[in-house]
């Protein structure tokens, strides 16, 4: 997780002085409740696990007192397929989970939103990102960087899986690279690039072969100049975002 803070940090110089790891005994107890933890979830807790201080992703709740407090008031979650790992803070009702059975990596799982149920049935996950770890650089990307490029455009396949699979998302990553964008590691499923002047951000549905990316540039005429290439290639239409 010390790469994490390091990729945060390139960003948003100062904040991993703002971030509280979890003490040891807290994740100890959390891990009573909520059986074995994956490396990676256990090690974003050894470093923010407290606090996640400037650090504001996917509007989400991070806290371990959080995921605690839910293992004692929902006893049947406990030592369970799906690891609770944060809360909502937006206007949905689904949470983010770590579902054991989908396992990704040397030690990580997938992640899923679910409603915070103790009968909610496995059906009624919806999958988001192979990993935890993919969802952290791939949310702090997209909170990050992408909101210092004031122009973007983003593509979206169809979310229907049938009509999505005509297009394809190999084409977009080999565009980028032809384009002069460096991939940044670790991702692997969902993809970041960066190249000075503008940067992409490509997210892959972990099931399905739905995908959607935003391109941000520093300048206009150059977002519009690549805009049209990527529409072009790709066969999608951009909208404008914020």
């Amino acid at each position: 997780m010390k790469e994490f803070v390091e990729f945060v940090e390139k960003f948003r110089p100062g904040i991993s002085q703002t971030i509280a790891p979890a003490d040891e005994t807290e994740i100890e107890v959390l891990e009573d409740y909520a059986g074995s933890l994956p490396y990676i979830y256990r090690s974003f807790l050894e470093t923010m696990g407290a606090s996640q201080g400037e650090l504001e992703l996917a509007d989400a709740s991070f806290s371990i007192s959080e995921a605690i407090g839910v293992y004692i008031a929902m006893p049947k979650l406990q030592r369970g397929r799906y690891i609770f790992f944060a809360g909502d803070n937006g206007l949905s009702s689904r949470h983010w989970f770590l579902d054991r059975l989908s396992p990704h990596g040397a030690d990580d799982c997938m992640v899923v939103r679910r409603v915070l149920a103790e009968n909610n049935p496995p059906e009624a996950s919806t999958p988001q990102y192979v990993g935890l770890e993919e969802f952290l650089y791939y949310e702090a990307f997209k909170e990050l960087r992408l909101p210092q490029l004031p122009f973007r455009r983003k593509f979206s396949s169809p979310e229907d899986a049938d009509a999505a699979a005509r297009y394809r998302s190999d084409v977009v990553t080999a565009l980028a690279e032809e384009k002069g964008f460096k991939r940044i590691p670790p991702a692997e499923h969902c993809a970041l690039y960066e190249r000075g002047d503008a940067a992409l951000l490509l997210y892959r549905h972990p099931t399905q072969p739905t995908f959607s990316f935003i391109l941000g540039c520093e300048d206009a005429a150059e977002m519009e100049r690549l805009a049209r290439e990527f529409e072009a290639r790709t066969g999608l239409k951009s909208v404008v975002t914020r």
